[in-house]
This record gives C-alpha cells, sequence and structure tokens, in this order.
C-alpha cells in the first residue's frame, strides 16, 4: 500500500511538471509572436465559393488606432478587402481563449465604414507555424489557414522609404500641413477620403524627391467647395502602392 501511494504521487507530480511546462509554453506566447509576414494555403467552404490549397500571405504589423490590435493586409478576399485598402484593417488575439481575430472593412448600407469581426480557433501554433479555423454562425461558411512564418522577411525587414507624418494642426481651421518623408525619388499621390471611403480631393500627384515635401489641405472638396465638420483619412500611395493613411479632424 505505501508504495502504491508513492508511485501515485511520484506520477501526480510528474503530470503537474508537465501541466506547467506546457502551461508555460502555450501561454508565453502573446500578440507580438504573431508581428511579421505568413505565408501559407487557405481553403473556403460556402455557399458562393469553395476552394482548398489556395496560397494566400497575411503581413501583420504594429499600427492603427484601435487599442489592443496590431493592422495587417493580405492577399486574402475572405480576409481582406482590397477596395478599402486604405482603411486599417485590424488583426487581434484573445489569448485567454485561445483565438485570433481579424477586422475586415466594408461599407454599410448606410454608407459608413464598418467591420466585419472573424473569429478563428487555433488549433495549432507555434514559434513558426499556426492553423486556425473559423466556422460562421449558421455552420454555413468554414475557413482554414495554414500559415507559415517568413523568418527571412522577419529577421532582415525592408524598412520604409517613404511614410507621412500626423497633420498639423489637427484639429485645424481653415487649414493643415502634411509632412511626406522619402528617403528616394518616386511618384507619389496623396488622398483625402472621408470615413465613407469617398475620395474627397488629391492634394498631391507627382514625383516625391528624397527629404521632405509638405502639403498643405485647405479644408476644400475637388469642387472647391469647404467639406463638413468630421474625420478624414489622408493616404499616401507611392508608385501605385498604398504606404501608410492618417487620420484628421476638421472643426468649422
Amino acid at each position: 500500500m505505501h508504495v502504491t501511494k508513492k508511485y501515485i504521487a511520484n506520477n501526480l507530480i510528474l503530470f503537474a511538471l508537465l501541466f506547467f511546462c506546457n502551461s508555460v509554453i502555450v501561454f508565453g506566447q502573446g500578440q507580438s509572436d504573431f508581428l511579421g509576414q505568413w505565408t501559407g494555403q487557405e481553403d473556403l467552404n460556402s455557399e458562393a465559393v469553395n476552394y482548398e490549397n489556395r496560397n494566400i500571405s497575411i503581413v501583420i504589423s504594429e499600427g492603427g488606432i484601435r487599442e489592443g490590435f496590431y493592422i495587417f493586409q493580405s492577399s486574402c478576399d475572405f480576409l481582406f478587402n482590397e477596395d478599402l485598402d486604405w482603411a486599417f484593417h485590424y488583426f487581434g488575439f484573445d489569448k485567454e481563449n485561445n483565438k485570433i481575430i481579424f477586422l475586415r472593412r466594408f461599407i454599410t448600407p448606410v454608407g459608413i465604414l464598418g467591420y466585419e469581426e472573424l473569429v478563428y480557433d487555433l488549433i495549432t501554433w507555434s514559434d513558426d507555424y499556426f492553423v486556425a479555423q473559423y466556422g460562421s454562425e449558421n455552420r454555413q461558411t468554414s475557413h482554414q489557414l495554414r500559415m507559415s512564418i517568413n523568418l527571412l522577411d522577419l529577421h532582415y525587414p525592408i524598412p520604409s522609404k517613404t511614410s507621412i507624418h500626423q497633420n498639423f494642426p489637427n484639429p485645424f481651421n481653415p487649414s493643415t500641413i502634411i509632412k511626406i518623408s522619402s528617403e528616394k525619388a518616386s511618384n507619389g499621390v496623396l488622398n483625402v477620403f472621408d470615413i465613407n471611403g469617398s475620395n474627397i480631393v488629391t492634394l498631391y500627384n507627382g514625383l516625391l524627391l528624397p527629404g521632405e515635401t509638405l502639403v498643405t489641405w485647405d479644408g476644400k472638396n475637388h469642387l472647391g467647395q469647404i467639406v463638413a465638420t468630421g474625420t478624414y483619412i489622408y493616404s499616401l500611395f507611392v508608385d501605385g502602392r498604398l504606404r501608410e493613411s492618417q487620420r484628421m479632424i476638421f472643426i468649422k
């Protein structure tokens, strides 16, 4: 009896140690472990579209204005709306429930910029690989991601050559200045959008020389009319690709 009790006690201790070690491995990971460029495959099963093993990429980076979330871009149409690539798409991690969250942007029927929350269960997750599964509430749509980190991109990132700064003053009336910093010559377009995604005015369209370029907006649209009080988004496109977006507030 004494041997049996000792055997049981030793096994309980061993089980506790294994559980603790596994807990450290799992619960020691956090949202920052998702930062970087991921490549892999997706399967989608829905009423409208069905496919398997489609190659996709997801780039998760710091930024945006939503607390507790990162921003992301992706070649996956189910996750990322390319028509609204100027608007932040957000990524989050629910550590307590072991889920990842993608906020896909869209325009609501009343013309307001909104987002669809896509919550995925993390089936497998390590430092360089994860499998995540999504299922709609009506069970008519399922989506699986199988992604691996691009270690080359993670350890040798390519620095951004061109960026925009927060406008000053902000909020503003009657005008504000937006500074563009560029390390090399490139073709740049600076557009202003309202929160519904409508293009209000193009502030700059031309060659960006190395150094700083200052652009002024007087609060007028492309017709020369003063815009309404509210929040506006200015986006910089470099060589035809979206580089960065910021928000500003105009007050009459």
